[in-house]
């Protein structure tokens, strides 16, 4: 296997991932009336086994290396929560898959907090990963499987801050940056344009908020012209 190159945000194959993304979710937008008609058990549950089945893979890749992965980034809950949505239908974890695979997972594919890229296995494993969380989250959501109300967006928005406080509390017990909490990441992101630490947490406080209005958006729109 060719050795993986530094990875380059809006590089070649970053652009790469983006427009298989796209082209995903706009094929799910086109296909949303044979997708709501159809009993769809089978491809829902065969989704949810291949991204677990991927992680559980990961975390044996990890071990084998001598390192041990502990799933606490709100991506990996947005995985677990994904999974359980697509497994189950259960319209809580549908809910928060939803806003947290948007306003968390497609974030972290704009700006991934990569050293190498593909063919390095961890990129391509966090491209699928993460891509798999925002297509399931679009899925979710065209199939009827999410209806987020007002309160929605205070709801995930009070459990993220509960998150963000269970991850801060372990980032100072171990020496983590769990959430990204402790400091930004080593990549360019977001938060390089929302001030030097603590400040950006502060900004992050709103800029969540109004990422989950954003996502939540599409559905009041919806409703009022019903």
């Amino acid at each position: 296997m060719p050795q993986a190159e530094r990875f380059v945000l809006w590089g070649p194959d970053h652009l790469a991932v983006l427009v298989g993304l796209a082209g995903g979710m706009l094929a799910l937008v086109l296909a949303r009336r044979r997708l709501a008609a159809r009993q769809d058990v089978w491809l829902r549950r065969g989704i949810a086994v291949a991204l677990l089945g991927q992680e559980l893979i990961a975390w044996g890749l990890a071990a084998a290396q001598g390192v041990v992965r502990v799933p606490l980034q709100l991506c990996d809950l947005a995985l677990g929560l994904t999974v359980w949505a697509l497994w189950t239908l259960r319209p809580a974890a549908s809910e928060l898959a939803y806003f947290w695979g948007l306003a968390g997972s497609l974030q972290a594919i704009l700006t991934p907090d990569l050293a190498r890229g593909c063919p390095d296995y961890w990129s391509v494993k966090f491209f699928v990963t993460h891509g798999g969380i925002v297509l399931s989250a679009v899925y979710l959501a065209l199939t009827g499987r999410v209806a987020p109300t007002h309160r929605s967006v205070w709801r995930v928005w009070a459990l993220t801050n509960a998150y963000a406080l269970a991850a801060g509390f372990v980032n100072w017990g171990f020496g983590t940056n769990y959430g990204y909490l402790a400091s930004k990441p080593s990549q360019p992101s977001l938060l390089d344009a929302f001030g030097p630490w603590a400040w950006y947490l502060l900004v992050m406080e709103v800029a969540a908020l109004a990422s989950f209005y954003l996502y939540y958006a599409p559905f009041l729109l919806a409703r009022r012209s019903a």
